[in-house]
């Protein structure tokens, strides 16, 4: 128990580290290799680490901040223009900014400085709580099995963006196109996520949505990408119940994992669809979740 606790001190350290970064750095571009350094983690898979504590990405913690920030400076300064807070608080245009005011507050700026003080402060309030992981009740196995994968050929569909909004829209686009291949080939129903370190801000996590052949295809219908997933040992999770609570099930995994101080690869995490949602009841769905380990 003393092993556990302290563990989980070490990590949420770590967390602790990355959203003082933040904070001090509101204004600048940042990337995910530059926040999970001066944590003192491996990037590949610490923005999972940081949702899995935080209960956000810590772009989604970046732009909460910001907001925070600048709701604190429309209130205490009326004659500042909503263009120079901003900039003043990282965007780089007040149309960037309108766009994310309304998106997290369903309001303009100028609707904010329109409410009484009392109002203005239930916003701030609101905002400025930490966004806890929500405890779902769901069926996912307690412990990992180690098991190692073969090489894996795989045909898919990209998008980048925070996992769990990209992914559903992403499968939807797949469909019509898996029916245009040789379905005697198709081995998996397979979902990847990962990092992408060239690219910055949410651009940075990647989603793919496929399948895995039973060999490299000749050809391939437009639009669809082919790569081989390198043979590797992966922790083993089942999840048996609806695909809506696969986000979830990841966050408890990463925060299982970090706890045991289980050794990450920096490859992607994978979803494997093992039961057809068209003929199986959504509460026994089974989903195996495999996580990259050395």
């Amino acid at each position: 128990m003393a092993k556990k606790a302290h563990q989980n001190q070490f990590h949420r350290s770590q967390i602790g580290r990355a959203q003082r970064y933040i904070r001090l750095h509101l204004t600048q571009r940042t990337s995910l290799y530059r926040i999970a350094r001066e944590a003192g983690s491996s990037s590949y898979h610490f923005a999972r680490l940081f949702q899995a504590y935080v209960g956000e990405t810590p772009f989604e913690f970046l732009r909460r901040i910001r907001l925070l920030t600048a709701l604190r400076m429309l209130q205490e300064d009326s004659g500042v223009s909503v263009t120079e807070v901003a900039l003043d608080v990282g965007y780089e245009t007040s149309a960037a900014f309108d766009k994310s005011f309304r998106k997290a507050l369903a309001m303009t700026p100028s609707d904010f400085r329109n409410l009484g003080k009392e109002q203005q402060d239930e916003v701030v309030y609101d905002l400025s709580r930490p966004r806890l992981p929500k405890e779902v009740a769901m069926n996912l196995s307690a412990e990992f099995e180690p098991v190692s994968r073969p090489l894996t050929h795989y045909v898919f569909l990209e998008k980048h963006g925070p996992f769990a909004e990209v992914a559903p829209p992403l499968w939807n686009d797949l469909m019509p196109l898996l029916g245009k291949l040789d379905q005697k080939q198709v081995r998996e129903y397979l979902g990847l996520s990962g990092i992408d370190k060239r690219k910055t801000g949410e651009d940075t996590m990647i989603y793919q949505a496929g399948v895995a052949l039973a060999q490299e295809p000749e050809t391939l219908p437009n639009g669809l990408g082919h790569r081989a997933i390198k043979a590797g040992k992966y922790a083993r999770f089942l999840l048996i119940g609806p695909y809506s609570h696969v986000w979830v099930a990841f966050n408890r995994i990463f925060k299982i994992l970090s706890e045991k101080r289980v050794a990450l690869r920096p490859e992607f995490c994978i979803e494997n669809y093992l039961n057809d949602p068209r003929v199986t009841p959504e509460a026994q769905l089974q989903t195996e979740l495999l996580v990259p380990i050395a």
